[in-house]
């Protein structure tokens, strides 16, 4: 046997035996190691984004496409499929894109996601670019932790296309442009977003976490701290240390403890779609993060508080309401709409939309000139009629405030009216209103309904089976003996009764909805038709030394108004601070041709001009007596509404300017307004 192991032979089975009982534990051990590295990587959902520019196309499904591609390229979390996302979204019969963060969220927590990316195609446009053809693309993305519903990370990144031939189709040079787009704002995302801390330790109000300096957290940043799939409170970072740091919680759900996740939590940058077309982003102000349930909970306290007593009135949830004369590039004269979300008007989860009424519309029940999406803060009125049953949830005419979810959906599909565009040189008034949602269950009460639901029992009714029959004669030889049978006759009883009628109170966790009192506009406003200019015709030639009479057409239409007129000179066509001067200003309720008493001689505000030299000319327009005015000229911030540029040229070297007078470009009197 000592021979036999010391062989070769021995040998080589001796290793296999060894290999053989260590296998299993190696096997083991592999198998925990790759589950383990499976089970860290977080779930990531993306919804189909919205397209507020043509809802309806399959832009948004492109831009969805384009983001989950650009997560996965990153490798530190999963990306659930999305077939799986839409399976989940047909069982809980949401449509795509979910409408609302609940939605959102309901199907986040469906696929359990930790983390869940909708967003919106702000705007995009086709031009032509050097002999070809270039789209441009304005998409917001919006990052949401499920167990919070709150908004933690996002971008708003404008993407633009290569320049391709004009063969090409603008459908394909706009899926390049999101692309682009997606690109871009997922690398600012993931260039923000920093590795979850952990509590170790809890104090007071105060928790350590094992996260510092050198992970990027900062003091001031808000928090979300999370254990599980819960939601426990809310806070902010302070005391940093290069590898620890504090939380100091401002709302508390469920108490902190050791072991607890936190997550910082970024701000979110905005698109604003511009009268011209353009987009500009816009950083959110600071604000704080409240939790979800806690803005369920103050609004239902606020209901109950407020209206739950009886007769008392309802709390307004927006203020700041603004009405201003503009300019559609599309729609001609327009008016916009903006208001300010107060603290009455609920986190984001609970603005389902805004509805937004006009002066000229007669009292209630009507339907709302336009409806807002609950994230947005304006909207704009034109001329251009549209049916009521076209609007969302219109016409609403919900309870305002109230405890009981006598209203699951906020549409009014019945309503067959025509709304009415605006008219230019009319003055028109505003009022705001919101239309929140809430949970049944979070309802005082539990969301009882005021309907009762009866049914009538079914009346049995039958009759028995008359049963009839004729004995057998019975014969015979020897002793004769005869008889007959006896017949046997019967009626069945006849069966009755009547169903018992049940009657109960409905309940269920369903989204129910409600209104918030109206709010009227700070003032007046008037859309005008553009100012169109009339002489000196454009590009014309001036003499240094000759007063000019400049002129427009009036924007008066219909009704009389007194219209403030400004006329602008400029070095530069976009009339950028520094370079314009309001060379006269007057006020007229005039139709035709209007224009100053007197005339202007542009060079006495350019003395140092040469021939030839390039001086741009405007007219802004504005109802005198509106409130606050147009919208804010994006260059100089007055509110007029301006007509396009024209141009003139000096025949000459203007004469010197008047003894006193400091050479360069004179400001005139500026009027007010």
């Amino acid at each position: 046997m000592r021979r036999f192991i010391v062989s070769l032979l021995g040998k080589a089975i001796g290793q296999l035996v060894i290999l053989t009982l260590v296998l299993p534990s190696i096997t083991l051990a592999l198998y925990k190691r790759a589950d383990a590295q499976v089970a860290v990587l977080p779930l990531w959902a993306v919804t189909e984004f919205k397209n507020l520019k043509s809802p309806g196309t399959g832009f948004g499904k492109t831009a969805s496409t384009a983001v989950s591609s650009e997560l996965g390229k990153i490798g530190t979390m999963d990306v659930i499929p999305d077939e799986s996302l839409k399976r989940s979204a047909e069982n809980l019969g949401i449509s795509m894109p979910p409408d609302g963060v609940i939605n959102l969220m309901r199907l986040g927590q469906e696929v359990k996601a930790s983390t869940i990316i909708s967003g919106e195609i702000v705007n995009y446009q086709v031009r032509a670019v050097g002999g070809g053809k270039q789209a441009s693309v304005a998409l917001r993305v919006v990052v949401y932790d499920v167990a919070s519903s709150l908004p933690v990370n996002g971008a708003a990144q404008q993407g633009v296309s290569t320049v391709r031939a004009g063969s090409v189709s603008d459908e394909t040079l706009i899926d390049d442009a999101i692309a682009q787009a997606a690109s871009e704002a997922i690398r600012s995302i993931h260039s923000r977003a920093l590795p979850f801390g952990t509590i170790l330790n809890t104090q007071a109000n105060k928790a350590l976490v094992n996260k510092g300096a050198r992970a990027g957290f900062q003091p001031g940043q808000d928090v979300v701290i999370i254990r599980g799939s819960d939601q426990v409170a809310t806070g902010h970072v302070s005391d940093v240390e290069p590898d620890s740091s504090y939380v100091v919680s401002t709302q508390l759900i469920k108490g902190i403890q050791p072991g607890d996740k936190v997550r910082v939590i970024f701000k979110i940058p905005e698109l604003v779609l511009e009268p011209n077309g353009t987009t500009r982003t816009v950083l959110p102000k600071n604000r704080s993060f409240p939790s979800g349930l806690v803005s369920v909970l103050l609004v239902v306290g606020l209901i109950a508080a407020l209206v739950g007593g009886g007769n008392g009135g309802s709390q307004d949830t927006v203020t700041d309401v603004t009405a201003q004369a503009t300019i559609s590039p599309t729609n001609g004269p327009a008016v916009l709409i903006g208001w300010s979300p107060n603290g009455f008007a609920g986190g984001n989860s609970q603005r389902a939309a805004w509805q937004i009424f006009r002066s000229d519309q007669v009292v209630p029940p009507i339907s709302p000139v336009g409806v807002q999406g609950g994230l947005y803060n304006d909207w704009t009125d034109t001329e251009t009629p549209r049916p009521a049953s076209s609007i969302s949830y219109a016409y609403f005419n919900g309870t305002i405030g109230g405890q009981v979810c006598n209203y699951a959906s906020p549409t009014d599909t019945t309503n067959s009216a025509i709304i009415p565009g605006i008219t230019a040189g009319t003055p028109y008034s505003y009022q705001v209103q919101e239309v929140y949602e809430l949970l049944s269950i979070d309802l005082p009460g539990g969301g009882v309904s005021s309907s009762t639901g009866t049914g009538t029992g079914t009346t049995g009714t039958g009759t028995g089976t008359t049963g009839t029959g004729t004995g057998t004669t019975g014969t015979g030889t020897g002793t004769t003996g005869t008889g007959t049978g006896t017949t046997g006759t019967g009626t069945g009883t006849t069966g009755t009764g009547t169903g018992t009628t049940g009657t109960g109170t409905g309940t269920g966790n369903t989204v129910c909805y409600f209104l918030s009192t109206l709010v009227s506009s700070t003032g007046y406003a008037t859309p005008l038709n553009l100012p169109t200019l009339v002489a000196p015709t454009n590009k014309s030639t001036l003499s240094g030394t000759t007063a000019t009479n400049f002129t427009l057409n009036s924007v008066q239409v219909n009704s009389p108004i007194s219209v403030q007129y400004v006329l602008e000179f400029s070095t530069t066509p976009n009339f950028a601070k520094g370079t314009y001067v309001q060379a006269a200003s007057f006020i007229s309720n005039a139709g035709g041709v209007v224009g100053p008493t007197t005339g202007i001689n542009p060079s006495t505000f350019f003395p140092n001009a040469t021939a030839n030299t390039t001086i741009y000319w405007r007219y802004g327009a504005r109802n005198a007596y509106d409130i606050p005015g147009p919208a804010p000229d994006h260059f100089t911030h007055e509110r007029y509404v301006f007509s396009n540029y024209w141009t003139f040229t000096f025949t000459g070297s203007p004469p010197p300017p008047p003894k006193g007078t400091k050479s360069g470009v004179h400001t005139a009197h500026k009027v007010s307004g």
